[in-house]
């Protein structure tokens, strides 16, 4: 149906609120308005408050039109509505990922959403049934409704969470805000790690090598997701080595002169090399690694088996900086000690003690 503009009135969102909504689209959208038309129905309550669509209302007043194009909604109070408008957005705008985090936070907030699932914009009900959901399925079912994946709200809801916190962050990308308080927060676990006790006879190292801080999300993506260490804090490093000690330490193309000063630093004497060939490549400025360097060095006389070991494992790559199960068994295969230590380890692994701040289940 049309509507007299002169009988429509905006509804008065919460300032805060009406900012995250986007305001790049309104001069192309005046333009195109006045040479076409309002083709989309305003949505408005049952006295004319216009809950959705408040720059076309805008323009038709600037323009001079008569009458607008409207479809009525039945909402009742100001979560309802709010709930509507964010849906209206989400569903049927080109926002960024950084406009949409900032949506999802603002949804998040509401109480269908608070451990119960809201409803669908195409209904005009905002009447939910409580859902009883583990933790996560929430936001799981809130991406199924907006055809993404539940990590994307999680990722989505975090950097929401983190403009709130730091207002000065909003504009950044999601990336890079998430990578920066990953790393901030591992800084501050790192000072408080306990020492792994006693002396071993195996020892993995996988060193955050310096070379990966910068992030460049336009060009080059080969920033880690862990704070790095200098070349120095890593030949400090106190190594709670046995008299008889193997050491696997893991390199990269871009510090291979300074990790075997590292070894040499350390007290041991590289034996061998083995290379990692991955089934896909990975980052680099000049070629893509398909490949990663581990040296094997050894302090005193330990017992080793290598006689049947290539230098090439053949493994799939794995995520970032995660090392395949396949060179765990071969380290086991080879040096038959008790005492194995996995040092700056991503995982718990039986028969091995493990030191690092990303260490999980």
């Amino acid at each position: 149906m049309n509507v007299k503009v002169s009988e429509l009135k905006p509804y008065k969102f919460n300032v805060k609120f009406f900012d995250l909504l986007p305001k790049d689209v309104y001069n192309p959208l005046k333009a195109d308005i006045e040479k076409n038309g309002i083709k989309t129905d305003l949505h408005i309550l049952a006295d004319n408050t216009v809950v959705c669509g408040h720059q076309r209302l805008r323009i038709a007043k600037e323009l001079g039109l008569e009458k607008v194009p409207c479809k009525v909604v039945k909402l009742e109070g100001d979560d309802a509505i709010k709930e509507y408008v964010i849906k209206d957005n989400l569903l049927r705008r080109h926002l960024t990922p950084e406009q949409k985090a900032l949506l999802y936070g603002e949804l998040k907030k509401l109480p269908h959403y608070q451990g119960r699932v809201g409803g669908d914009r195409k209904s005009t009900n905002f009447k939910t049934d409580k859902v009883s959901v583990l933790k996560g399925e929430t936001n799981k079912l809130i991406g199924k409704e907006f055809g993404v994946s539940g990590r994307t709200v999680d990722r989505y809801l975090q950097y929401s969470d983190e403009v709130v916190l730091h207002p000065e962050l909003r504009g950044e990308k999601i990336t890079k805000v998430l990578r920066d308080v990953k790393k901030e927060k591992q800084v501050k676990e790192i000072k408080v790690l306990i020492p792994p006790k006693g002396k071993f006879n195996v020892i993995v190292v996988d060193p955050p090598w310096p070379g990966s801080e910068g992030y460049d999300p336009d060009g080059f993506r080969g920033a880690g997701d862990y704070p790095t260490m200098s070349f120095d804090e890593i030949k400090a490093i106190k190594l709670p080595t046995a008299d008889d000690c193997v050491l696997w330490l893991w390199g990269i193309d871009l510090h291979l002169k300074e990790t075997l000063e590292v070894l040499e630093s350390w007290g041991f004497e590289r034996k061998s090399t083995l290379i990692w060939a991955k089934d896909k490549f990975g980052l680099g400025h000049w070629l893509r690694n398909q490949h990663e360097y581990c040296f094997l060095a050894v302090k005193g006389k330990p017992v080793f088996h290598g006689e049947s070991i290539s230098s090439i494992l053949n493994a799939p790559r794995r995520k970032h900086s995660e090392k395949p199960e396949e060179f765990y068994a071969l380290v086991e295969k080879a040096s038959p000690y008790k005492k194995k230590l996995d040092y700056f380890a991503r995982k718990k692994r039986e028969g091995w003690e493990v030191f690092g701040d990303e260490v999980d289940g």
